[in-house]
């Protein structure tokens, strides 16, 4: 009976397209592969964070993004992932404004798996996207935040390149516990 209601826990968390993982803080899909190095945001990422800027390095891939975030305290940081190739394009958010939409492209490069693509979306509709989009359909995906959360940092895999990306969503208001 216990291992009935794990499967169907799992099938929840995978039919909402987001795991769960601490209060305020969830993982969403991944795009890409896993040729490169891992990084993870997961120990910076809090609830009620805010992200100041994003940043697309690309050219016809995806070099790199960097989210610009202020904790609680005040404490500012970069959270940079992938080369430094490519041109670098940035969106400043307005108080109040947050990312909650990213779309992905991504194909074999040198027989690895790269992003060729990502397109970030904000809850007032701003758009900000880097590299070549994809002819196959098969290899795009896209993933949204759950209502009251946004964009709070990234997992995945990058060496001068970005070859993977998952979307870390945090509750933009601080959860009651």
């Amino acid at each position: 009976m216990k291992f009935i209601f794990q499967v169907l826990a799992t099938v929840a968390l995978v039919a909402c397209g987001a795991s769960a993982l601490e209060n305020g803080v969830l993982l969403g899909e991944t795009f890409g592969g896993p040729h490169g190095d891992k990084y993870s945001d997961l120990d910076l990422a809090s609830p009620d964070q805010t992200v100041r800027a994003i940043t697309i390095r690309s050219a016809d891939r995806v070099d790199a993004v960097c989210l610009d975030v202020t904790d609680l305290s005040g404490q500012m940081t970069t959270l940079y992932h992938g080369g430094n190739g490519g041109d670098a394009e940035t969106l400043t958010l307005p108080e109040g404004e947050h990312i909650i939409g990213v779309q992905a492209h991504w194909g074999k490069y040198y027989r690895k798996t790269r992003l060729m693509y990502v397109e970030f979306t904000t809850d007032k509709g701003n758009v900000i996207s880097g590299g070549t989009p994809a002819d196959d359909a098969d290899r795009k995906g896209k993933d949204t935040a759950p209502e009251g959360f946004q964009l709070g940092g990234f997992t995945g895999y990058c060496g001068n390149e970005l070859d993977s990306m998952e979307a870390i969503w945090t509750s933009i208001d601080e959860p009651m516990i």
